[in-house]
């Protein structure tokens, strides 16, 4: 302290110091301030309002927190819909064993009447068949499940198992049937059948689709003499031309025997001829692949001379295991008339040839067996398995059904 200095002042001044050495220089205030603010220094008059810029930073969400709830959504959105998804893939396969079960009991009920499984056999001697076998269990199965309300035929199916399906009653063919639709497909149902129309056939060209057709087994070949199937009795299935099966003939055993199989339609299951396969069969008329269609009410078998003349191609009502399962595109169902007893399958240069089994169901399909139960077959299966599967007497060891 300096002489002619009071004491006070000596105060103030070191005071001061003190506190400009303290404050950094931007937060102090200007000579201006003393003025108007009791408080000389911005960091004082902060500290005094509470708000910090540490504490004015916390006030809202950080990019992180926003990041994390997106997440959270995102995944439970997933959960959700994976969810959906596997509820409707567990209905649709629900929905597909119950006709299956349906059509069983309907099998059931005619045997216990007729001691056989519904027969295939000629209607003439232009190789015509006299039924499908489905059309036989219509009248069979309940009331609800023969009526559908989205049919456009707006009626009741109905079939006269004492007449041929030729001289049924008008337009019994267009009737939906709501048991042999998958809950699967996604064809629309009756469709304009482009093989009725090019073969002028009686019933018209609106027809009621199938999802389901019958095994006629291993082989593929139609193998006739005198409009009775001829194939070696290890390689028949259980719907043969001309040939009754009671149940007691199926030595391989109920259970491991298939009967009945998903043969799906619709535009993505493309049709393919024999002698091209698996080249697409594309139509002249319209430029477009030809779809696969079974028909319940028309079993429709074209012939090689009948395909010569109309250019039809079809699939039919028959199933076979000699062309792997969920095979694209689908072979076509043909009889070749110059090689009628021909009995080799096309797996061994066969002229003769059925379609395969197809389902929408991911990953394989859902067959009947001959005990009323329905299983799930892997598109993975063994080839031998699987034909195997669909002999009636072919002594096999097959241990694929538990």
């Amino acid at each position: 302290m300096s002489f002619g200095t009071s004491w006070p002042d000596f105060v103030r001044v070191e005071a001061r110091r003190n506190v400009e050495q303290a404050v950094p220089a931007a937060d102090r205030c200007g000579p201006q301030d003393f003025g108007r603010h009791s408080l000389p220094y911005k960091s004082l008059r902060a500290k005094r309002s509470g708000s910090t810029p540490a504490a004015t930073r916390h006030l809202g969400f950080a990019l992180i927190d926003l990041i994390a709830v997106v997440c959270a959504v995102a995944l439970v959105t997933a959960i959700v819909v994976y969810g959906i998804q596997q509820s409707r893939i567990r209905a649709r396969s629900l929905g597909c064993r119950d006709n299956l079960r349906q059509m069983g009991v309907a099998l059931s009920q005619y045997t216990d009447t007729y001691r056989t499984l519904p027969t295939v056999t000629f209607a003439g001697s232009d190789y015509r068949l006299a039924h499908s076998p489905l059309a036989l269990l219509v009248p069979l199965l309940p009331q609800e499940s023969r009526a559908s309300p989205s049919s456009s035929a707006g009626t009741e199916a109905t079939y006269d198992s004492t007449q041929p399906w030729f001289r049924q009653r008008e337009g019994f063919a267009a009737a939906v049937v709501p048991t042999f639709r998958c809950p699967a497909s996604r064809h629309r149902d009756p469709v304009e059948s482009i093989e009725a129309e090019r073969t002028h056939c009686p019933l018209g060209t609106l027809l009621a689709t199938t999802d389901y057709i019958v095994c006629k087994g291993p082989n593929d070949s139609w193998c006739l003499e005198g409009g009775v199937s001829a194939v070696p009795l290890k390689e028949r299935g259980a719907f043969e031309i001309g040939r009754p099966l009671r149940p007691s003939d199926i030595s391989d055993g109920l259970a491991q025997t298939i009967v009945l199989g998903e043969g799906t339609s619709g535009r993505q299951w493309s049709l393919a001829l024999k002698d091209r396969f698996p080249l697409t069969l594309i139509d002249r008329q319209t430029m477009r692949s030809l779809p696969a269609f079974n028909y319940w009410g028309w079993p429709f078998l074209n012939t090689s001379e009948g395909q010569r003349q109309t250019q039809a191609v079809a699939a039919g009502v028959f199933g076979t295991t000699a062309v792997e399962l969920n095979r694209r595109p689908v072979v076509e169902t043909i009889l070749n008339l110059n090689k009628l007893d021909d009995c080799s399958p096309r797996y061994k240069k066969g002229f003769h040839a059925v379609s395969n089994f197809r389902s929408d169901h991911e990953g394989g399909a859902y067959f009947l067996f001959a005990d009323g139960a329905s299983h799930f077959v892997s598109e993975g299966i063994v080839p031998d398995i699987y034909r195997a599967l669909s002999s009636i007497a072919g002594a096999e060891s097959v241990d694929y059904i538990n």
